[in-house]
């Protein structure tokens, strides 16, 4: 399978415009050729029955391996690694494997050509409706890295050499955590200057680190500081790090502690610009998670929240979650008067309206055509009729304005809340479906709760 034809998959099934799929379609085969290294999707139907079902172009100059080769033999891949790195690999998979979580690890391949080469791997996996699993992640070339931290601890007058010329960042740290020194690499990644740089420590606000997900990532978690209170080395830490006039940059940590009279006396951390990577990761995960059109959440992705927040109510009995069906009242006669161009404007600014009246962590999804599906968690029936009724009258006063001319639509609304008593998802989904079609059979734009 080629990112072509996994690209044009996903567009067809989400009936994008033409335009639209050609310049997707470009934007992801570039961004998945410009990663250094592969992308890939491996599934693993039963014990030891596992085939790639997409690698990106990279896996060529990495492994001297083809796409078209590694998917139709997996071993192919597997066989590059060099045989004493072999049994490690093979334990870190099957552990990976047996808790169902992320798999990380790094290794030795010797390519057709003789060359050998240090590969770090993550995937992480995901469960698909056919009970099967597919691990999604990134073969990624690390010879330079290990080259360089082995040179590092090889000779100061080697690692001087590194420390001036190679293309990834490195940082010295004293053992208050104060930047001590930074190589010209470093700089450049940052967008500081050394004199910005030093005496700066990991605790320094200005930095405005975060995770994959946007949450913070506090200061005294950063890898190097984590190897001074250890004294272990940290590797592979993903982190966004604020960048002036260039907003975030995504970089690949790695920390090693410097000993003096067996005590850390300083740590060094070499980092990599891996943004491209995670931008594309990013707007992967936002396709698969998102309705094109208006930016609401995506059928399937309303129903994991949906689960995961009725997993947390039966964790929780005292807890409650608001669920509200909502339906466009006549949207056939706007489709059949303006044409789907101007409907589709319509379900973009009521997709806009309603996240005016929600909150942050309010979950805004489009359930079919023009219904919508609304969780609010913590919010109870009182609370939910309310911001139904907030929303049908905000919907009704702010028609859609397309070319100057004003386009009425209504809403109709069913509320309920699901709480511990429910036995399944499909009972609360149901009561909101009953309350949406009383409140069409009411005469429309209405509310109704059960």
């Amino acid at each position: 399978m080629s990112a072509h034809s996994v690209a044009r998959g996903h567009v067809a099934a989400t009936r994008f415009p033409r335009a639209t799929l050609r310049e997707r379609e470009a934007l992801l085969l570039d961004l998945a050729a410009s990663i250094p290294g592969a992308m890939f999707r491996l599934m693993h139907r039963a014990p030891g029955t596992w085939q790639f079902v997409y690698l990106s172009p990279g896996v060529e100059a990495l492994f001297e391996v083809t796409p078209a080769q590694a998917c139709g033999d997996h071993t192919a891949l597997l066989g590059c690694i060099l045989q004493e790195d072999r049994p490690a690999h093979d334990a870190s998979v099957r552990a990976a494997v047996a808790r169902s979580g992320p798999w990380e690890h790094e290794y030795r391949i010797r390519t057709g050509s003789g060359l050998v080469k240090w590969v770090h791997a993550r995937a992480r996996p995901t469960r698909t409706a056919d009970r099967n699993v597919v691990w999604t992640g990134v073969f990624t070339d690390i010879s330079d890295r290990k080259r360089i931290e082995a040179g590092l601890r090889a000779s100061e007058a080697t690692y001087r050499t590194l420390f001036e010329t190679v293309a990834e960042g490195v940082v010295y740290q004293d053992r208050s955590g104060r930047i001590t020194s930074a190589n010209p690499a470093a700089l450049r990644i940052l967008g500081l200057t050394m004199d910005q740089m030093q005496g700066r420590t990991s605790l320094d606000p200005c930095w405005q680190a975060i995770h994959e997900d946007g949450t913070n990532f506090p200061g005294e978690e950063h890898p190097p500081m984590e190897t001074l209170r250890t004294g272990f080395p940290v590797s592979g830490v993903v982190m966004g790090i604020w960048v002036p006039d260039r907003g975030y940059t995504w970089l690949m940590v790695n920390s090693m502690p410097v000993f003096t009279n067996d005590q850390v006396a300083a740590v060094y951390s070499s980092f990599e610009d891996i943004t491209r990577q995670v931008v594309l990761t990013q707007e992967l995960r936002r396709q698969a998670t998102t309705d094109f059109l208006t930016g609401a959440a995506n059928r399937r992705s309303l129903m994991e929240s949906l689960k995961a927040e009725f997993e947390r109510i039966r964790r929780h009995p005292e807890l409650c979650c608001g669920i509200l069906a909502l339906d466009l009242d006549h949207f056939k006669r706007v489709n059949d008067t303006w044409g789907h161009t101007v409907g589709d404007a319509v379900l973009v600014h009521v997709t806009q309206l309603m996240r005016t009246e929600t909150r942050l962590h309010d979950i805004v999804g489009r359930s079919g055509g023009e219904e919508f599906t609304l969780l609010l968690p913590d919010t109870d029936a009182d609370a939910a009729v309310a911001l139904a009724e907030r929303l049908r009258r905000r919907v009704e006063h702010t028609p859609t304005v397309h070319e100057g001319q004003p386009i009425a639509i209504t809403v109709s609304i069913g509320v309920s809340v699901m709480s511990a008593a429910d036995v399944s998802t499909d009972d609360m989904l149901a009561r909101a479906d009953d309350a949406l079609y009383e409140a069409k059979h009411s005469g429309r734009n209405a509310v109704r709760l059960r």
